[in-house]
């Protein structure tokens, strides 16, 4: 497996699984003498759950990802064409779209907050080449935001999408705050969700103990 496949396999993991996976890809490219390599690995941030849930959404609901950025791609068709009625129906087709990739996302359980901002960047990669490319690998690294709908309707060239500005300080350490605790949400549904598979385990292992004790005694009488 090549270093883009692992980088692939990297972005598709649990978020709780990212930074361990992360380092022992770096950990591994030292060893083989790839310092620069592994540096650039060991500096890969953790996504935040929405960039996560834009990773998974485009694994899971490949075909809705793809209906996307077909709509995407008719809308600057009909922008460089100055196509109104195209640029419409490329409109409606592009909602449409997002409407069932919103319904995934706030199905995920990661929690509105989270849901509405992987929307959102769903929608701003979708209108990029670069970003589409992404997309399609399911390995975006950041949030984005769209282009506001005015500069779309009245026909200008849809500018590149990019990185929100940095936050103020309390505004990023609130961010922050909730993102850990929509991840420890995450992660504690997936740990009871182990816990309930283990409990089933224990009890079919009690009843087969149970039948096998009762062999026993009928062997002994």
């Amino acid at each position: 497996m090549g270093l883009e496949e692992e980088l692939d396999r990297l972005y598709a993991l649990p978020l709780n699984e990212f930074t361990p996976a992360r380092d022992e890809i770096a950990k591994r490219l030292r060893g083989e003498g790839e310092r620069e390599l592994a540096d650039e690995v060991k500096q890969l941030r953790k996504p935040s759950v929405a960039v996560w849930l834009v990773n998974r959404l485009a694994r899971e609901r490949e075909v809705d990802v793809k209906r996307l950025l077909k709509t995407a791609e008719a809308l600057a068709k009909a922008q460089a064409k100055g196509t109104k009625e195209a640029f419409g129906e490329a409109r409606r087709d592009e909602q449409h779209a997002l409407d069932r990739l919103a319904t995934a996302a706030r199905e995920s359980g990661v929690g509105a907050q989270a849901a509405d901002r992987a929307i959102q960047t769903l929608r701003a990669a979708s209108l990029t080449p670069e970003g589409r490319e992404l997309l399609k690998r399911g390995r975006l690294t950041e949030e984005l935001e769209p282009p506001g709908f005015e500069a779309l309707a009245g026909m200008a060239p849809p500018p590149k999408a990019r990185p929100k500005p940095p936050p103020k300080e309390d505004d990023r350490k609130l961010r922050e705050a909730r993102e850990r605790v929509e991840q420890l949400k995450a992660e504690e549904r997936e740990l009871a969700a182990a816990a309930r598979a283990a409990q089933r385990e224990a009890e079919a292992a009690t009843k087969r103990r149970e039948k096998a004790e009762a062999e026993l005694e009928r062997l002994k009488a």
